[in-house]
């Protein structure tokens, strides 16, 4: 039997020995340690106040909803349903018409715009258009590798000029298409003029992206950081280590535990441009080993961790909007969602019309399927329950500006609510 402090001392040389090899060797498993069922016990889950009235609302509220394996076929169906998510480890090279349509398939917003309170000028938009650099599209272009090292703005242009409608504005940046994780996997395709941007295709999202937060990667780096079955997910609404901010859900290699924490791995970007590999402690209140268990309770859980945090349009200035807001709850669980809500409520499970009922039918069919999603036209909400007489939902809310709780019955929501989802095993 592995003991506490027999366990301790394989850490320490576990660690040691990475540290020496620059972390190239294959990384331990948890069942190779021996450690699995002690490890995840060993995560300290935290609750907030008020999520518990809404853990115990039903007695199923930790029953297994789907398993890790079941949620993974799922996610194969979403992305059979949807057109906005790339299966980029497919792709093996991109052709010239198709970097360019790429490209020049995003659009100067209309004018007048405004950044930092200053009227945006055709000379700016001039110097923008011209930065993405499409006299040089390479004939055929073959695929590089990168990985986020540092949470990103994911760009419709090659500038960090903002497109804001008016000049008080410094949140609803027309040209924001959305926010990349740390650990997130992309290809570059093509780099800007003034060589600072590269245009990159990831699951969910083409765009711009500073070349600073991007680090080179070969298909070994791919299997290390993202194809790694031993792992650490973020549970925490987000958590700031060695100055890299790591959002909820993002995924990182596990090594080990430790007294303090969970021993993860997390990307750097070396001199050379390429990653590298930075050994990291995650304590257990903010990290779970493997997927968190998909149940109501744990959906509930971890949706309320974002209460009270400002909403952010597309990701910018480093909150969440209404559809990162679901997708960072869900990916806690292994579910890999498209990026918008037009998307989403079409691919992410199975859909339930709510179109054309009254707000008492809609209701009655809402309140016998928690959780679910419910969508409007541009926004989703997480439907949490009924207490005390009355239908909740949490949702990363443009109004109040923040995630928040929110009366569902009689509501404006419940009025434009026009599409259910439910997460289930039956997708169909």
């Amino acid at each position: 039997m592995i003991t506490f402090n027999n366990l301790k001392k394989i850490s320490a040389v576990i660690i040691m020995l990475l540290l020496v090899s620059g972390c190239k060797n294959k990384t331990p498993t948890i069942k190779e340690l021996n450690q699995e069922k002690k490890i995840t016990n060993s995560y300290i889950e935290t609750i907030s106040t008020s999520a518990v009235p809404f853990i115990t609302l039903s007695n199923d509220y930790d029953n297994i909803i789907m398993s890790e394996d079941e949620i993974s076929l799922y996610n194969e169906e979403i992305r059979k349903k949807t057109d906005m998510m790339y299966d980029i480890k497919n792709i093996k090279f991109v052709s010239k018409d198709d970097i360019f349509n790429y490209i020049t398939s995003y659009k100067i917003p209309s004018l007048p715009k405004y950044s930092d309170g200053a009227e945006i000028t055709n000379s700016t938009i001039d110097f923008i258009l011209d930065n993405r650099n499409l006299s040089n599209i390479e004939q055929s272009q073959k695929i590089q590798w990168g990985i986020i090292v540092k949470r990103a703005n994911l760009r419709s242009f090659p500038t960090d000029c903002h497109f804001y409608n008016n000049r008080n504005d410094s949140n609803f940046d027309n040209i924001q298409e959305t926010e990349l994780h740390v650990n997130t996997p992309l290809i570059i395709i093509h780099e800007s003029k003034d060589r600072l941007w590269d245009f990159v295709i990831t699951e969910t999202y083409v765009g711009w992206v500073k070349k600073e937060n991007i680090a080179l990667a070969n298909e070994n780096d791919i299997n290390f950081f993202i194809n790694n079955s031993s792992f650490g997910i973020i549970t925490a609404e987000k958590i700031v280590v060695d100055d890299v901010l790591l959002d909820m859900s993002v995924k990182l290699p596990f090594i080990t535990t430790v007294e303090e924490g969970y021993r993860l791995v997390l990307p750097i970007k070396l001199e050379n441009s390429f990653v590298g590999k930075k050994i990291i402690t995650i304590g257990r209140d903010s990290a779970h080993i493997g997927y968190l268990p998909y149940t109501k309770k744990n959906v509930i859980i971890q949706a309320f961790k974002y209460e009270g945090v400002g909403y952010s349009w597309s990701g910018m200035n480093e909150g969440v909007d209404c559809s990162s807001y679901v997708s960072n709850v869900y990916g806690t669980f292994g579910f890999k969602f498209p990026r918008n809500t037009s998307s989403q409520n079409k691919s992410v499970g199975k859909v339930i019309s709510l179109a054309g009922k009254s707000n008492q039918e809609k209701l009655k069919i809402i309140e016998n399927n928690n959780p679910a999603l419910l969508y409007e036209n541009g926004h989703v909400m997480i439907y949490i329950g009924k207490k005390d007489g009355k239908n909740y939902i949490i949702h990363s809310n443009a109004a109040t500006m923040n995630v928040a709780v929110t009366v569902l019955d009689n509501s404006e929501y419940l009025k434009d609510i026009n599409r259910l989802v439910l997460l289930t095993e039956n997708y169909c």
